[in-house]
């Protein structure tokens, strides 16, 4: 099982998502925390995601998506996943979907 929530800042994602995955068991993987970690360990991706992030801008789809793909390949994943902040453009969504259907 996968479920995407959608919707803006502050709109109530990360408490449903907190439910969720407290009811399912499956992690949820929030785009924002990823990013935030990156940022905080330093990584190639964290250093180039933080120059957008510091401008208050959101960070390219080629960093999004690559965090992403990693992040599903992890082996908690396998029985499904939540993810938060993404897709958030048209783009990640049709990424979104070709990564899914592999």
């Amino acid at each position: 099982m996968r479920i995407i929530l959608i919707g803006p800042p502050g709109a109530g994602k990360g408490t449903q998502c907190q439910r969720l995955i407290e009811y399912l068991r499956v992690p949820h993987l929030s785009t924002g925390e990823m990013l935030r970690a990156a940022v905080r360990a330093g990584t190639p991706e964290g250093i180039e995601a933080e120059k957008y992030m510091g401008q208050g801008q959101l960070v390219p789809d080629p960093i999004i998506v690559e965090m992403v793909t990693k992040r599903l390949e992890y082996r908690d994943c396998r029985g499904g996943c939540l993810l938060d902040g993404f897709p958030r453009t048209l783009p990640q969504a049709e990424i979104l979907d070709d990564l899914l259907e592999r």
